[in-house]
């Protein structure tokens, strides 16, 4: 009876925490809203820390173990579910929300002392803190917090302040993101035209994300190329592209018309990293003769590098007098110019359907092609991954993953969805705190 009253007061708690979180109001001129699980997540957590009390645990019983969250005190009260929003003539990378405060000098000495911004006093009760670069800003008073995260600093007093003050918001039951307060995944996101969720399972992360196609048209019936199951990434696409206003691409001092290469396009590309090739490269370096002059030497340098595929349906013939033009390539050499991919040699082949552009000079791949539901495909082996690149600071935040997949499909009336998921060595394990774990 005891253990049956704990769990229908837990039970009882969280809804209603949920209840009190979902009255939420947001600006009118909303135009996308995340939400974030916050109860969802925890629950997620506590449940796999029950199911594998060892693993949580065992770091606990060294001592001087220490979290690194240790001394994060911020004085917020952290509801339910958070819900952050992108708002109408903000930077579109800008996230907003408004959080109650349950202690203001907590809240004032996690500003001070972990985050280190400067606290100013704009007026009477109201109160500012920003990040050095101007991208975080936070504008309080005693009872609430309204904040922003941007990847690009502006001025964000006068949202900021309507925010807090809750100008011209309406209740979000009453707004056109209603099914995101409805969600219980971990995360969720609404646009109007996106809606996306994901969730924090154990040993995998899971995603999914609907949406109108204004752009993508799908196969009917689409197949793709048999891919080498050697590969540590291979993508492919079966699908045309509306038509585009005119756009042009740059790189450094050359420039593509984004028309140009849809008109080129026939519906098809792939891509594959598969192991590794040789490539041979001039290494110049200088020395000083008998008369202390410096003179240059040059010398031949046997490398591996990766085996990667760039596989395109086309008009091959008008695709390669085009890039020839926008000296792209180099028709004489086959190769694509050195200052647009300047780490590898990448040779041009093909015939008059398909551009082949490869690492290898004469790589020779499966044409097989296999009926499927999907029209697009990624997928990600980071263990294959991880043995073929010397990057430090890659492979430190890969060694906890085992493989990406992505797949693309159409629904009917012109909708897409999009499911993914990312897995992870430890396959009995949250996947959140694995993360966490790994930073």
């Amino acid at each position: 009876m005891i253990l049956l009253s704990l769990l229908i007061f837990f039970a009882g708690t969280f809804k209603y925490r949920q209840y009190r979180a979902n009255q939420v109001s947001i600006p009118k001129n909303t135009n996308s809203i995340i939400k974030v699980g916050i109860d969802d997540i925890y629950k997620s957590l506590v449940g796999n820390m029950i199911s594998n009390p060892g693993f949580y645990f065992k770091s606990d019983l060294k001592k001087d173990a220490k979290s690194k969250f240790d001394g994060l005190e911020h004085g917020l009260k952290i509801p339910a579910s958070i819900y952050l929003y992108t708002i109408q003539n903000q930077p579109k990378t800008a996230l907003f929300s408004r959080l109650e405060i349950k202690n203001l000098n907590t809240f004032e000495n996690f500003l001070r002392n972990v985050l280190q911004f400067k606290i100013e006093k704009k007026s009477e009760g109201l109160n500012c803190a920003k990040s050095k670069p101007g991208n975080i800003a936070i504008y309080y008073n005693s009872k609430h917090a309204a904040f922003v995260v941007s990847n690009e600093s502006a001025d964000f007093e006068l949202i900021l302040t309507d925010i807090l003050n809750q100008k011209n918001f309406i209740e979000l039951n009453k707004s056109n993101f209603n099914a995101v307060k409805k969600s219980t995944d971990h995360l969720a996101m609404s646009d109007g035209e996106h809606f996306a969720v994901l969730n924090f399972d154990n040993g995998k992360i899971n995603f999914n994300d609907e949406f109108f196609s204004k752009i993508i048209i799908p196969a009917e019936k689409p197949l793709y190329r048999q891919i080498s199951n050697q590969s540590a990434i291979s993508f492919w696409l079966n699908a045309d592209f509306r038509a585009m206003p005119k756009r042009t691409l740059k790189l450094k001092n050359l420039s593509l018309e984004r028309d140009s290469l849809i008109r080129y396009y026939k519906g098809y590309a792939d891509f594959e990293w598969i192991n590794t090739v040789q490539q041979t490269d001039s290494v110049i370096t200088y020395d000083y003769n008998d008369d202390f002059e410096k003179v240059e030497k040059v010398a031949l340098q046997k490398r591996e590098i990766p085996n990667i595929v760039v596989n395109v349906s086309a008009d091959a013939r008008g695709l390669k007098n085009y890039l020839n033009r926008k000296n792209i390539i180099n028709l004489d050499s086959n190769v694509i110019n050195k200052s647009v991919f300047p780490l590898y040699n990448v040779f041009v082949g093909g015939d008059d359907k398909q551009l082949i552009l490869s690492t290898g000079k004469y790589h020779k791949f499966d044409t097989t092609k296999v009926a499927t539901r999907d029209f697009f495909s990624l997928n990600v082996n980071f263990e294959r991954l991880n043995k073929q690149i010397t990057l430090p600071i890659l492979t430190r935040y890969f060694s906890s993953l085992t493989f990406l997949e992505i797949k693309g499909k159409a629904i009917g009336n012109g909708k897409i969805s999009m499911n993914g998921k990312l897995e992870m060595k430890n396959k009995d394990i949250n996947s959140l705190y694995q993360l966490f774990k790994g930073l």
